[in-house]
């Protein structure tokens, strides 16, 4: 589809993800305001089970696990109707309330009056008479039973498992007035209970107070949190490793055409080569001349074995590439192998009027490796080195021992190569542009990728050193064979 051309795929990514992104804070903002009303009824409930538990534990002291006193006092019934109790609130309304227990009964009497007239003034004090109690005995039991409330609740608060800044406040049954504590107004991140008494003292009611419920609301909602934030890094990698995906796709269909054109380029030549010569022996009739016909088959010959080599190492990397070449591990001296690469491009390095050097050592370095793909390791390394150096350059090939590992160093005196690419140059098919944007160099973009591999296989790796104008310094490093 030629429309979904991978320049739209990027301005896609993002448009998805706002869209993402916005449905999942509008889902988030709806689920805060559901959790905040959880959290506000939560948060009543507390006060109003703490009110129920410490009202039931003043009233039924010594009877608690009475079955009697749990089926009255713990009712619904009496619940609400308490809880009308408490609420009912007129001009000059005179309460009178009164519960006496004894062995054999409990009498609970409730007495209301009101003037008729509601512009006189009366005294609308509710009042408590309990066992004939006197009025300071009973402040002080209301003070006991209010600290036990606001324990109870601070209790279950901290059984929320987030820590909560609250405080609470007091307020005079009869008048409804402030008697301790900050009355706050209630906003948008507060919570302010319900008024609820504690005892049947109807002396004062008690109000929780949290200042802030935000962080409240954010740690029951964790779970929902931390799976949006996961989808949206998810999806937000899913895009980038796709969008990468399709980059290096694309460079590797680039790259590949490049290689097709670089290699068809490459195998032309030997093929016209040959035809020329062919065509000169039978034209020119050079079986006359025996040192022409010698040189032409010479050159023939040549060709044939470069446009074998060039065959050979696609092969090969499809081979290494496809995960079937099989190494053949043998013990050997890795120097000899050197001599022989060395020996075996002694026409190429003629040619080139360049300066092949192996610094040789004394003492022999053993590896453990397949010594035919080291060599064309070596060779790949000497070959790249002669193509990117200029004529009378000079190559030098040496071995060193460090830290039980043996290092293959071809440096040569060419061009060097930019820091940015000295990574890119192992992968397969990359080729270094001029400025002109053009390969100067014939190549396939296959020799240092294979290289790389075959290095690694071995269990070493391959290090490279270059500077623009003053070089470049290729290392395989191998473990060095030591006997146990």
């Amino acid at each position: 589809m030629k429309w979904l051309s991978s320049r739209y795929v990027f301005p896609l990514a993002v448009i998805t993800l706002m869209i993402s992104l916005c449905l999942q804070c509008a889902w988030i903002r709806q689920l805060y305001l559901a959790q905040k009303k959880s959290v506000a009824a939560v948060l009543e409930s507390i006060v109003s089970d703490a009110s129920r538990q410490i009202s039931y534990q003043s009233i039924a002291k010594g009877h608690e696990k009475s079955i009697r006193f749990q089926q009255f006092f713990l009712s619904p019934e009496w619940l609400v109707l308490k809880h009308a109790f408490d609420d009912l609130k007129v001009d000059n309304l005179h309460s009178r309330f009164h519960y006496g227990i004894t062995n054999d009964s409990s009498v609970v009497e409730m007495k209301m009056s009101f003037p008729n007239n509601p512009k006189k003034q009366t005294d609308n004090k509710s009042t408590a008479i309990i066992d004939g109690k006197s009025q300071r005995e009973v402040s002080l039991e209301d003070q006991q039973d209010m600290k036990e409330m606001d324990s109870l609740v601070n209790h279950r608060l901290d059984g929320l498992g987030v820590a909560i800044d609250r405080n609470y406040a007091l307020y005079d049954y009869s008048n409804g007035k402030l008697v301790k504590g900050k009355a706050v107004s209630k906003d948008a991140s507060s919570f302010v209970s319900g008024k609820y008494t504690y005892n049947l003292k109807f002396q004062k009611q008690y109000q929780l107070v949290v200042p802030s419920i935000t962080w409240l609301i954010i740690y029951q909602m964790r779970y929902y949190l931390i799976s949006s934030f996961l989808m949206l890094a998810l999806t937000a990698a899913a895009f980038y490793l796709l969008i990468r995906l399709m980059k290096n796709q694309q460079l590797y269909a680039q790259a590949r055409m490049s290689f097709t054109s670089n290699i068809t380029h490459e195998l032309q030549t030997p093929i016209s080569t040959i035809a020329v010569a062919l065509e000169s022996i039978s034209k020119y009739r050079l079986i006359d001349e025996p040192e022409k016909l010698q040189n032409y088959i010479n050159i023939s010959r040549h060709e044939l074995h470069r446009l074998q080599a060039m065959i050979e190492k696609v092969l090969k990397q499809e081979q290494m590439d496809l995960g079937k070449t099989k190494l053949q591990f043998t013990l050997f001296e890795i120097q000899s192998v050197l001599r022989q690469v060395i020996f075996s491009m002694d026409i190429q390095v003629r040619e080139k009027n360049t300066q092949l050097i192996l610094a040789p050592s004394d003492e022999p370095y053993f590896i453990k490796g397949d010594a035919m793909h080291i060599a064309n390791v070596c060779y790949n390394l000497i070959d790249n080195a002669l193509k990117y150096s200029p004529a009378q350059s000079k190559i030098e090939v040496s071995c060193s021992i460090a830290d039980r590992e043996l290092t293959i160093s071809f440096k040569d005196n060419g061009p060097g190569i930019k820091a940015i690419y000295q990574q890119q140059v192992f992968e397969r098919f990359f080729r270094i542009f001029s400025q002109d944007n053009i390969h100067n160099v014939k190549g396939s973009g296959l020799g240092l990728h294979y290289v790389k591999q075959v290095v690694e296989l071995h269990g070493g790796r391959v290090a490279l050193q270059s500077k623009i104008g003053k070089g470049s310094n290729f290392m395989i490093i191998l473990p060095l064979y030591e006997e146990n």
